[in-house]
């Protein structure tokens, strides 16, 4: 678990992947390819920082909450040791710790497929 502590180690490891997926997956060995690459790691990381963000932030309680309860009143089979008010919800199961790693790889990944695209640009 210290290695996940350390972002940038993790960060370099989110390269390599990149560098891995270019070296496999790449019909031509250019710049624009490595920056498809790129761009495929550092959304799916962003796609999940924002997804989190959300959650957390508490979006979904309110629905969460409300089925939860209407679940209780229907049920036909009731279980009397099942407290549903006092289940965590979806805001309380969400660590910051998770959100801020997924938004910082996901942003400096994005820096950097942003500088590529300068740099492709500028030479094209």
């Amino acid at each position: 678990m210290t290695i996940l502590r350390n972002k940038w180690m993790i960060l370099m490891v989110n390269v390599l992947i990149v560098t891995l997926l270019f070296t496999i997956v790449a019909p031509a060995y250019d710049l624009f390819h490595y920056i498809n690459s790129l761009f495929y790691i550092a959304y799916f990381y962003l796609f999940v920082g924002i997804l989190l963000w959300v959650i957390r932030g508490g979006f979904f309680d309110a629905i969460t909450y409300s089925f939860r309860r209407f679940y209780n009143r229907v049920s036909k089979q009731k279980d009397y040791l099942d407290d549903w008010q006092k289940k965590p919800l979806p805001s309380e199961t969400i660590e910051k710790s998770w959100l801020s790693f997924f938004m910082f790889n996901g942003g400096m990944l994005m820096l950097g497929l942003l500088a590529l695209l300068a740099v492709y640009y500028y030479l094209l």
